[in-house]
Formats: structure tokens, C-alpha cells, sequence
């Protein structure tokens, strides 16, 4: 059972990238396992309402057990990028590194259209549209990571590129 919040978190708010966390770790059970807490303490802690907050300790378990919606988060507030690279299969990462190079470039094409005023658009890009574009970018700049490192491996010799054929 994912963690599935009621209440609107907008993204990027740290309620939000605690209720992410909580779903990255397989959900609140799997978070009350893994923090001891009970139920009710582990929906405080992502309810936007509560003033219950998460530790650094308890943020940094759930980071052990593979979320990384935090550590995303604090890169961004320090003025950088956390690109998590083992999150994706990497089968079939060349179609799905297609997949994602296509969508960036509609991506940015867009949203270069957004801030140009025209008949369409104001010009401008709200809040809420601005956190609808980060989301979307950081899934796209996480694959991006994952094409790196896979590169880079078969660049150093360590791995054979799944296109490349065996010498005879």
C-alpha cells in the first residue's frame, strides 16, 4: 500500500517531499516499521496541517531504504542537482533514454513558448505552473543521470554497449 495523501501538498513544499519519501520507502506501514512510530504519528509528519516534523535522523533512515526525494530536495535548496541514477531498469535504457531526450526537448520547447507572450500565453509562468515544470523536469534530469553513469561505464571499458556486436 503506497503512501497516497488526502490533502494537497504543492511540490516541493517539505511536506510534500516527506510524503514523497514516505511513498518511496513503500508507504506509511513500511515507514512505521521502519521508524517504529504509529500510524497516526507517520501521517503528522507529511500533513501539511500538523506542525509535527520529520527528524534528520528519521529522514536519513528512510534515505538508507532508497528514497531520495529529500536528498533532491536539499541539493536544490543548496543550488545544485541530486540525480539519482539506479532508480531506472536498465533494460532497454537506450529506447528509454530516446523517450526521455524526446520529452525534454517538447519540455523546454514549451516552456519557452510560455514565457513568450503571445495571443496563447501571458508571458509569464505562475507558482503552480512552475512546480508542475520542476516535477516534470526532475524525472527527466534523473534519467539523464542514469544515461550518464551507464555511458560513462561503457566508455571506461566496464561494460559492453548493448549495441555493440562481439568481435569475430
Amino acid at each position: 500500500m503506497a503512501f497516497n495523501p488526502v490533502k494537497e501538498r504543492p511540490y516541493g513544499e517539505p511536506k510534500e517531499v516527506v510524503a514523497r519519501v514516505f511513498e518511496e520507502v513503500g508507504g506509511v506501514p513500511k515507514v512505521m516499521e521502519i521508524l517504529d512510530l504509529s500510524r497516526t504519528r507517520v501521517y503528522a509528519l507529511a500533513d501539511p496541517d500538523s506542525s509535527n516534523e520529520i527528524s534528520y535522523t528519521r529522514v536519513a533512515s528512510l534515505t538508507a531504504e532508497g528514497a531520495t526525494a529529500a536528498a533532491q530536495h536539499l541539493a536544490a535548496l543548496a543550488g545544485g542537482l541530486f540525480l539519482p541514477v539506479d532508480k531506472v531498469d536498465e533494460s532497454g535504457w537506450l529506447s528509454l533514454a530516446g523517450d526521455a531526450s524526446r520529452r525534454n526537448a517538447r519540455n523546454i520547447a514549451a516552456l519557452m513558448e510560455s514565457l513568450s507572450e503571445t495571443e496563447r500565453s501571458p508571458g509569464e509562468i505562475d507558482q503552480q505552473e512552475a512546480r508542475d515544470i520542476l516535477k516534470i523536469l526532475d524525472e527527466q534530469l534523473s534519467v539523464l543521470a542514469m544515461q550518464r553513469a551507464k555511458l560513462s561505464v561503457i566508455a571506461a571499458g566496464e561494460a559492453e554497449s548493448e549495441n555493440s556486436t562481439a568481435d569475430s
